[in-house]
């Protein structure tokens, strides 16, 4: 298997949290538009039920907050990345980060699970992205739990 040098790896995965940043503000250019394409399709039981101007505006309401938390997310794994590249896996700003990233990762499930009411199938994408969210928060509570460790060996030495 190929195995790839873990600073490139760093670099790729920065890299890729840029290109993810770029493709977040080109969607917030376009996401009127796309949020209004997805209200027009029909649902998995026919045509979609009449919506109101105020069921509309919760939608993009809805939109603009899942992009917003998205923006923050991503932010934050720029950020945990520089750390990463820094050699400051195991701090307390390290596990702040993460625990930024699961909040938003959570609360983005939580927003696809309201939008339920209006699509049917955002209660799975609402589950998955919560269930992502609660194994990073995991990975989370390991890495707090060697940063105290790490903690108590230096004031032991």
């Amino acid at each position: 298997m190929l195995k790839i040098d873990r600073k490139l790896s760093t670099y790729i995965s920065l890299t890729l949290t840029v290109l993810c940043f770029a493709g977040l503000v080109f969607m917030a250019f376009y996401l009127p538009t796309f949020t209004n394409y997805l209200i027009q399709l029909p649902d998995n039981t026919g045509e979609r039920l009449s919506l109101t101007t105020l069921d509309t505006v919760l939608i993009h309401v809805a939109a603009y907050v899942i992009l917003a938390l998205a923006f923050t997310g991503d932010t934050l794994l720029f950020f945990l990345l520089l750390e990463v590249l820094k050699g400051k896996v195991f701090t307390g700003k390290a596990v702040a980060l993460i625990r930024g990233i699961s909040w938003c990762l959570m609360l983005i499930g939580g927003v696809f699970i309201l939008l339920t009411y209006y699509f049917t199938l955002s209660v799975f994408v609402g589950f998955a992205v919560i269930f992502f969210g609660i194994s990073v928060r995991v990975v989370k509570n390991v890495i707090e739990q060697a940063v105290h460790i790490k903690e108590e060996n230096d004031f032991t030495i």
